[in-house]
């Protein structure tokens, strides 16, 4: 199972505000500020394993909205005791998003790729043409490419403005 940043926010923020409404001892206050903490997201310490680095944190949102679509970085992780690899992305003119594969960094490939690069490694024709459409409106034509052992996707913006996993090969 793959999942985004995005999903495991809300899964803590849910986790929470359940907690903090459930509790007898909870007042208003106490769970307003626990909605405030769960909902503020929090920077990633870079590991030693990353193999790009994060922006600036000072950086213009001017120049973070003009950044080519690229990976951030690349960490290795622990996720249900097994090892996955943390991939942290962004599209151009998007804040940064996380995904993990369920295998180590070493053992994966992750990409930004164009049209041409997918049909050269026989993955366009994976794609349907919702899918395709997706592909092809993302800046630049480049979408995230992710290669394991086993398996191989895509993560093109979908219609609804989130990011969504399309399997090319397994």
């Amino acid at each position: 199972m793959i999942l985004t940043e995005r999903a495991a926010r809300a899964s803590i923020v849910a986790a929470s505000l359940l907690t903090a409404a459930c509790s007898p001892s909870a007042d208003s206050a106490g769970a307003e500020q626990a909605r405030r903490a769960a909902a503020t997201p929090r920077a990633a310490a870079p590991s030693a394993a990353s193999t790009a680095t994060l922006p600036d944190a000072g950086a213009s949102p001017v120049a973070a909205a003009t950044a080519p679509s690229r990976i951030v970085s690349t960490a290795d992780i622990t996720l249900r005791g097994k090892p996955a690899c943390d991939i942290r992305f962004a599209y151009a003119g998007r804040d940064t998003e996380s995904l993990f594969w369920e295998e180590p960094c070493d053992a994966i490939t992750a990409r930004m790729l164009t049209r041409e690069e997918l049909t050269a490694l026989g993955r366009w024709s994976r794609l349907d043409d919702y899918a395709r459409r997706f592909v092809a409106a993302l800046p630049g034509g480049r979408v995230l490419y992710v290669e394991g052992a086993a398996s191989a996707s895509v993560y093109p913006v979908g219609t609804g403005g989130s990011t969504y996993e399309v399997p090319v090969a397994d």
